[in-house]
């Protein structure tokens, strides 16, 4: 897949966000900023800051004794299988800041703290390209196949309807992604899915679901008419295999009143390095003005 030409129009400039430091690029109407305290982008909507479109929850939540792992929004990334570190996720992948940072014309690099000798380091990048976000995320092979996970939060109310695609072994098209292999196919009925025809309608609000489709955007309706899209983009590297059966655009929503999100969620395919030993995971989020 070859990446679409970088807007030129379009370069990083320093600013901030809440009074975090951040950094800010406006393409088309559109904003994107990307916050240094917490190593990712915040906030993506119109460039008057009216509405931000994916989850980001202010002032920025720390782990303290109330609970130990709180959402800190915004566009996350994690090494699979997650298997290997159930959970928490690092604390330099979730609740540390950026070790450096560089803005070279249309590309924002991010260079992630590293403390954890077990998992390599990872570079996220931040570009414009056309009318979409590419966000990638680099790291160097450490002898064992890796995927990229992106995962995108979103505020409440939620439904996102994705195409099935039945295949040996998964006759609904679609799997329950619990961290196993294989994973379970999807058992309809369902509360939190309905299914008419070869499309799955998943609500939040009603049970809890983690659901991998096939590779697809993912689409949804915000408020004023406003739609976010998170997209499969481009993967360096060699491929060797892919979780979850190859349903790899997957959807996670709470099912009571306590969850206050739902993610919109992005894998590549299990990577080894390329001939230098790089691998590399992108995702395209794109923000659809009402009326488009």
């Amino acid at each position: 897949m070859t990446p679409a030409a970088l807007s030129a129009s379009t370069s990083w400039e320093k600013s901030a966000w809440k009074g975090e430091a951040a950094w800010t690029a406006t393409q088309g109407g559109l904003r994107a900023v990307v916050s240094e305290v917490r190593c990712r982008l915040i906030y993506l909507g119109p460039a008057d800051g009216s509405l931000n479109l994916i989850n980001a929850p202010f002032p920025q939540p720390l782990p303290d004794a109330k609970g130990q792992w709180p959402n800190q929004g915004g566009h996350r990334f994690w090494l699979g299988p997650q298997s290997r570190w159930k959970w928490p996720p690092l604390p330099e992948w979730e609740y540390s800041a950026a070790a450096g940072v560089a803005a070279d014309g249309a590309v924002l690099t991010l260079r992630a703290r590293h403390d954890n000798p077990d998992y390599p380091a990872i570079t996220r990048e931040y570009a414009w390209e056309g009318g979409r976000l590419r966000c990638t995320a680099r790291w160097q092979d450490d002898g064992r196949p890796s995927f990229g996970l992106h995962v995108v939060p979103v505020d409440l109310p939620f439904a996102v309807t994705a195409r099935l695609e039945a295949r040996p072994g998964v006759p609904a098209g679609a799997v329950v992604a619990q961290m196993i292999d294989p994973e379970p196919p999807l058992t309809l009925p369902y509360p939190s899915v309905t299914v008419d025809g070869n499309r799955a309608t998943v609500r939040s609000g009603i049970r809890v679901a983690k659901l991998g489709f096939v590779p697809q955007a993912l689409t949804i309706e915000r408020r004023s008419g406003w739609k976010l899209s998170v997209l499969p983009g481009p993967f360096e590297g060699v491929a060797v295999g892919s979780a979850d059966q190859g349903y790899l655009s997957q959807v996670w929503v709470g099912g009571t009143a306590e969850h206050e999100l739902a993610e919109l969620e992005q894998l590549s395919p299990l990577l080894r390095g390329d001939a230098e030993g790089r691998c590399a995971s992108s995702i395209f989020i794109e923000v659809i003005p009402p009326g488009t």
